[in-house]
C-alpha cells in the first residue's frame, strides 16, 4: 500500500471513537483518492511542487509528493478543525476583536 492509499491521519484528537468514525466518513478520510479529488489536490500539488526558499534549502527528494502532503494536511485541518488540537488556531469574528 502506497502512502497515497493510506487513510488520512487526524492526529491526536479529543473526539470519541464514534465521533471520529463519523468525521472520517463525512470527510472521506479513509478514501484519500476521494478526498484528493474533491479538494483538487493533484492539480494544486503540481503548482505547489515548486519549492519555497526554505524548502529548497532543506531539499526534497520528491517535491510533488511533498506538496501533496502539505496540501492534504492543510485541507484536513481546514475541514476538521478539531484534528491536531495542539495546533488549533483560535478563530474570532471581527466584532470579537479588541
Amino acid at each position: 500500500m502506497s502512502r497515497d492509499d493510506q487513510p488520512l491521519d487526524l492526529g491526536e484528537t479529543e473526539l470519541s471513537a464514534q465521533d471520529e468514525r463519523r468525521v472520517r466518513r463525512e470527510h472521506d478520510l479513509d478514501r484519500p483518492d476521494v478526498f484528493d479529488e474533491r479538494n483538487a489536490v493533484e492539480e494544486r500539488a503540481a503548482e505547489r511542487a515548486e519549492l519555497w526558499p526554505e524548502e529548497a534549502a532543506a531539499g526534497s527528494a520528491d517535491p510533488e509528493a511533498q506538496a501533496r502532503e502539505v496540501l492534504r494536511d492543510s485541507d484536513l485541518r481546514t475541514e476538521v478543525p478539531e484534528s491536531a488540537p495542539d495546533t488549533f488556531i483560535e478563530r474570532r469574528k471581527p466584532d470579537e476583536t479588541t
